[in-house]
């Protein structure tokens, strides 16, 4: 691809002729710009300027044999490996070769003093064991003064010594050559041979299972077919004899690399690979012009055909490295213009016009590359070069600041223009030809084009609209960005709606899919976006954050994404993105830089189009200096998919044996450091690195992976400063390019070995330490127990009688507190309530007494007046009879019982309640026999019946309250019913409960509660009995003599 365009634009200088296309004129040119070339000697890590031989092995390491020692280039470093021997020329290596064994096992390495050295797996050792089965061949294999080995062209001597002459084709395989006739040996035994007298030597060359030998013009090819060894002549083709100096033996020159199998034919400065075709024929292709062999002695070349990059080892001046560019930059000196390009348009099929007047394209007729300058659009246009449109009839759409033109196809007149209120900013020619104009404040404006008679710009939207920087017209939608953010227009409707989640983000760019259901968006500063199905996606950026400033996407017919960014060019897979968008995960960002073939690594944006497709193939970027162009779907990414090498393991400097992956770490050690390498001759931004440290047996998630940011070159470096105790697993891993979860991967184990304190010798020696300790103080302490046992037995007798009796005394002292406490609490609360209701009522009848005298009721006013004064007398005599008892429970001074006459008691009581004024007054009926009398506690048995009669009156209305007794040979009984209600089913089972009276009752009133708490010290027993209706109280009295003579009312 980079061929083609090369050849058709080989260097462009142009002269500006007004009116005329100016065609260019091709130049001398060095087709060495074609690579990007390095250059490394001794002053970039060589051993010396000498390079004889270059060979790649399976790992992708670059192998260089010099004058001191062989040479691993990863194409970032070379490490030199040259201990080989003791002597000075055990370090001069000459020729670089394949195992010739059966079963390959790499590469082997032969110096001076012919001593075999094996490449393999990234290393180069010493091999002796080679030189004892070679020694078995059935021909003499070469030695140090005898023989040659054929492996590589050209030889350093013109002038062959003795033969004979061998050329391994490995696997056992061998052409030998003793100047008279070629032998073929096919497992270590003759196959054939043919006569073959008097050739040169340094004319044989290999190429897959051929023999081939030129000289003089001749060319013959030798190979073993159907068992037969056989010769015939053969001849070049390709592009090797279509040069005018294939005839000239001065300068056709073989490199042949028999490691490689690689053979390249030199004419002049053009080096032509060369490959077997069916017929045994051998076929050329140019791979390299201009390069000056002769000068830089170059005597070793290896071809990466993947990555069209080309190795040349020099005699006196180090390696070069040419690497194919994939890009070509247009740029032309043409009269006011420079090589700052931004817009650009699509012009007939095979050519783009750029915003400063420049058309670039392909000639039809010969194939040629030509430029020509439109003076007139250069001149129209001046500075503002960020969008120029090109409409179906050909003419040209331009701006500048506010002024809209319009030129006809050929560039030599403006046909129309016109000011508009603001400075354009777009012009955007959509699907139906509608030409779209942003501005700067004034909106969108379209015009339809081809123009017509006294057509004009024609407003579409005003605000809010700032700085329009992008219109793109989808199916049924016109997208609109801004430097604030993204706008949805309907066509039909016109109703904006804004993307909310882009608010405050200069939008760049639009790429919309065909359908309209992904719209991929690129901005200033903040990376590029998806929105699909109503959902704003972000991408991560790149891991230098080259990504926060995206210009473009462009997708090619191969699904990948092209973007353009201020520090360079990224591929990077759509489906990929898609799966992001969806799954998460981390992507791939392959970037494009200056070596692969641009000027700038600086592309430009905030123009429209931002690329254009140039006919079929290719594709134009603007950047800062010239046009990219290049044709993606031939561009094939060279990305890091070599496996990983652990190349150095370290723990506090002290290298460990290489290939040792199982690792034992001390607590005491301070850095474990593993050094990753892996071959990778692209871009090192496109290199990755990262790993997860997982306990033994965990495997890790994706959020356990850690980026490697110490990475230089090829290399990345791990640094672990401390451990605890335990197995874990290292997993390194590197990113291969495209693709979900494409990685490699590599493991080391760690083992962190315990302190003498945490093995299991020392927690078991400690347990038995500990356990027998125990023993021995337990049966010291048994003794001890036992004898002080004995001691505090005496004592704790003496003590426990002690306070035995003063616990005795502290109890009964508790139970008399306690009793008092409850005793004195339920009188105070009998207080309360005898003085409280009596007090109200009399308050109540106080008032209405007022009323009844204003209303001249002087008689009832009188009779209500004696009932109030009957109250108080009562409530008086309640609150002398239970302050008389107080004082008595409160300072000790207990009564003794005394013989108390149940009628005359029972009889004050119920004259007390009889006299008070009810609208339902009781009848009150005292049945007891005169001189009834019981020995008791006369103040206790007063409260008692006085609680009783007060109770009964109060839940009686016009009843009939009773009281009689019954007597028996030892007791009494007393009576008080009455023919009420009858007490409550559940305040009986309380009274009628054995446990203390203290218990809270439900019971709102307080006389029952110091009924049933004052009994037991009044009478032998107290019960409620329910009536039907009706309730009964029942206290028993032992019987005792009567004597009237001290009988207390």
């Amino acid at each position: 691809m980079i061929d083609f365009i090369l050849r058709v634009f080989p260097i462009l200088l142009f002269v500006s002729v007004p009116s005329l296309p100016a065609y260019g004129r091709q130049q001398p040119d060095s087709h060495v710009s074609r690579f990007y070339l390095e250059h490394y000697t001794d002053e970039n890590g060589l051993p010396q300027n000498s390079v004889y031989s270059v060979v790649q092995d399976e790992l992708g390491f670059i192998w260089l044999s010099t004058e001191r020692g062989l040479v691993r280039f990863d194409g970032n470093e070379f490490t030199v490996f040259d201990n080989f021997g003791s002597t000075y020329s055990s370090g001069s290596i000459g020729n670089i070769g394949i195992d010739p064994r059966p079963g390959s096992r790499g590469f082997y390495a032969v110096n001076s003093d012919h001593n075999f050295i094996r490449i393999n797996r990234g290393i180069a050792v010493a091999d002796t064991a080679l030189v004892a089965e070679l020694r078995k061949l059935p021909f003499p294999y070469p030695t140090k003064h005898k023989g040659h080995l054929l492996e590589r062209l050209p030889k350093l001597d013109d002038v062959p010594g003795l033969g004979p002459f061998v050329a391994p084709m490995g696997q056992g395989r061998y052409f030998v050559y003793d100047r008279k006739k070629l032998g073929y040996y096919d497992n270590n035994r003759l196959a054939g041979h043919i006569p073959f007298p008097d050739k040169h030597p340094w004319g044989f060359f290999r190429i897959d299972n051929s023999l081939y030998h030129w000289e003089n013009g001749q060319l013959n090819r030798f190979r073993a077919l159907s068992g037969r060894f056989q010769g015939r002549r053969a001849v070049f083709r390709g592009a090797l004899v279509r040069s005018p100096a294939f005839n000239d033996p001065r300068t056709f020159e073989i490199f042949w690399n028999n490691a490689a199998n690689q053979t390249f034919i030199r004419l002049n400065q053009s080096l032509y690979a060369v490959t077997e075709d069916g017929n045994g024929n051998l076929d050329s292709e140019l791979i390299l012009e201009g390069f000056d062999f002769s000068r830089d002695v170059v005597r070793a070349v290896y071809y990466d055909r993947k990555t069209e990059r080309i190795f040349l080892g020099s005699h006196i001046n180090g390696l070069f490295v040419l690497t194919k560019k994939r890009f070509v930059t247009l740029a032309t000196p043409f009269p006011g213009t420079d090589q700052v390009y931004y817009g650009q348009a699509p012009i007939g099929k095979h050519s783009v016009l750029s915003s400063q007047g420049i058309v670039y394209g392909i000639d039809p007729v010969d194939g040629r590359g030509v430029a020509r300058q439109l003076p007139l659009v250069t001149k129209s246009v001046g500075w503002d070069k960020t969008s120029i449109v090109v409409d179906t009839d050909g003419d040209i759409w331009c701006k500048n600041e506010s002024r809209l033109m319009l030129i006809n196809a050929d560039g030599s007149k403006i046909k129309a223009s016109w000011i508009l209120p603001s400075g354009i900013t777009q012009l955007y020619q959509g699907p139906d030809a509608t030409i779209w104009i942003g501005t700067q404040a004034a909106g969108i404006f379209h015009i339809k084009a081809p123009l017509k008679d006294r057509a004009r710009p024609v407003r579409f939207k005003t605000g809010p609209l700032p700085e329009v920087s992008w219109i793109q017209q989808s199916r049924n939608f016109l997208w609109i960005a801004t430097v604030h953010g993204l706008l949805r227009v309907n066509k039909v409707s016109g109703e904006m709606v804004r993307i909310k989640d882009l608010d405050g983000i200069y939008v760049r760019s639009l790429h919309i899919s065909p359908d309209g259901s992904e719209v991929w968006i690129t901005s200033y500063k903040d990376g590029f976006f998806l929105l699909k199905d109503l959902k704003l996606t972000r991408f991560p950026l790149d891991r230098n954050g080259y990504l926060a400033n995206t210009h473009c996407i462009l997708e090619d017919r191969n699904g990948y994404f092209w973007i353009t960014t201020n520090h360079g060019l990224f591929q990077v897979s759509k489906a990929d993105l898609l799966n992001f968008a969806r799954h998460g995960g981390r992507l791939y960002y392959h970037l494009y830089s200056k070596a692969d073939g641009f000027n700038s690594n600086e592309f430009n944006g905030r123009c429209e189009p931002c690329a254009v497709r140039v006919g079929s193939d290719h594709v134009s970027f603007p950047s800062m200096n010239g046009l990219v162009w290049f044709r993606p779907e031939s561009v094939a990414a060279e990305v890091p998919d070599r496996q990983i090498i652990i190349n150095r393991i370290e723990i506090d400097r002290h290298t460990l044996p290489t290939g040792q992956r199982d690792v034992t770490f001390s607590q005491k050690q301070k850095e474990l450091r593993i050094e990753l390498l892996t071959p990778f001759f692209g871009n090192r931004h496109n290199l990755e690195f990262s790993y997860a440290l997982q306990e033994k047996g965990a495997v890790p998630s994706e959020t356990d992976w850690l980026s490697v940011d110490a990475v230089s070159g090829n290399k990345a470096v791990i640094s672990i400063s401390t451990l605890r105790k335990g197995q874990y697993t290292l997993f390194v891993r590197k990113t291969n390019g495209f693709g979900k979860d494409n990685f490699s991967y590599e493991t080391i184990r760690i083992e962190v070995s315990p302190f003498w304190y945490q093995t299991w010798w020392f927690y078991v020696s400690l347990a038995v330490i500990v356990i027998a300790a125990m023993f021995q103080y337990a049966k010291y302490r048994t003794v001890r127990v036992r004898k002080m046992n004995l001691l505090l037995e005496k004592q704790v007798n003496e003590r426990t009688s002690q306070l035995r009796g003063a616990l005795q005394y502290l109890e009964k002292s508790q139970d008399e507190v306690l009793g008092q406490m409850r005793l004195q609490s339920r009188l105070m609360a009998s207080i309360a309530h005898d003085v409280r209701s009596p007090l109200s009522a009399a308050i109540m009848v106080s008032g209405e007494l007022q009323k009844m005298i204003r209303r001249g009721q002087y008689d009832l006013a009188c009779e209500v007046g004696k009932n109030v004064e009957d109250s108080m007398k009562q409530v008086k005599a309640s609150l002398e009879e239970l302050l008389a008892y107080v004082k008595l429970r409160v300072y000790k001074h207990e009564p003794e019982n005394e013989m108390v006459c149940l009628d005359r008691l029972v009889e004050e009581n119920m004259e007390l309640y009889g006299k008070n004024t009810r609208i339902y007054p009781n009848t009150f009926m005292n049945l007891i026999p005169p001189d009834t009398c019981v020995m008791t506690n006369a103040p206790l048995l007063k409260i008692i019946i006085h609680n009783v009669i007060d109770n009964a009156n109060k839940y009686t209305d016009n009843g009939v309250i009773k009281a009689y007794v019954s007597t028996q040979a030892d007791s009494l009984r007393l009576f008080i019913e009455d023919s009420g209600p009858g007490i409550p089913r559940r305040l009986l089972d309380w009274f009628e409960d054995e446990e203390p009276a203290q218990r809270e009752s439900t019971h709102k009133g307080i006389g029952l509660v110091m009924v049933k708490e004052l009994a037991p010290s009044v009478a032998e027993n107290i019960r409620i009995e329910q009536l039907n209706p009706g309730t009964r109280v029942v206290l028993t009295f032992r019987r005792q003599a009567v004597n009237t003579g001290s009988i207390k009312a």
